[in-house]
C-alpha cells in the first residue's frame, strides 16, 4: 500500500474544532480535501504528520498557536470609514472580504461600530487558538 511522501497526491477528510470543543470546520459528507504533499498548502505540522500515512488511516493533530496562524495582532485592528464596510457587515460580529497589502483577499471580522468608524480585525480568525484536527485519510496515489 502506497505511504504518503513527499509529492504524493493524498485525498483526506477532516474535522477542526477548537480546543474548547467547538466545531469550526469540516468536509465530512462533501468531497475529500485533495493536494500535492509538500506543496505547503497545508500547515507545516500537518504536512509532517501525514508523511508515511496511508489511505484508511486516521488520526488526530493538536496544533499550538506558534504551529498555526500565531497570536493575534492588536495592530491589525484598524478604524475604517464605516461607509466603507457593506452594509451587510456594519455591526459587531459582521463578516467582509478585504484585500491586505500584498494583494490577497482576506476574510475579516468587524470588531465594532461607533458613529462613522468601523474596527475591523484583519487578524486570521484562528490566531491565537489551539486546533484539534481528526484526519482520515482517504487516497495516496
Amino acid at each position: 500500500m502506497t505511504v504518503i511522501k513527499e509529492g504524493s497526491q493524498v485525498a483526506l477528510n477532516f474535522n477542526l474544532k477548537f480546543d474548547d470543543g467547538v466545531q469550526v470546520d469540516s468536509n465530512e459528507g462533501l468531497e475529500p480535501v485533495e493536494f500535492v504533499q509538500g506543496d505547503g498548502i497545508l500547515l507545516d505540522v500537518i504536512e509532517s504528520a501525514l508523511m508515511g500515512k496511508k489511505a484508511g488511516d486516521s488520526f488526530s493533530v493538536t496544533v499550538s498557536p506558534e504551529q498555526g496562524y500565531g497570536y493575534a495582532d492588536p495592530n491589525q485592528i484598524i478604524e475604517i470609514p464605516v461607509n466603507d464596510v457593506p452594509e451587510e457587515a456594519r455591526m459587531a460580529g459582521g463578516v467582509m472580504t478585504a484585500i491586505d497589502e500584498s494583494g490577497e483577499q482576506n476574510v475579516v471580522m468587524v470588531v465594532e461600530v461607533l458613529g462613522g468608524i468601523a474596527k475591523v480585525d484583519f487578524n486570521h480568525p484562528y490566531s491565537g487558538r489551539t486546533l484539534c484536527y481528526d484526519i482520515l485519510v482517504i487516497s495516496v496515489k
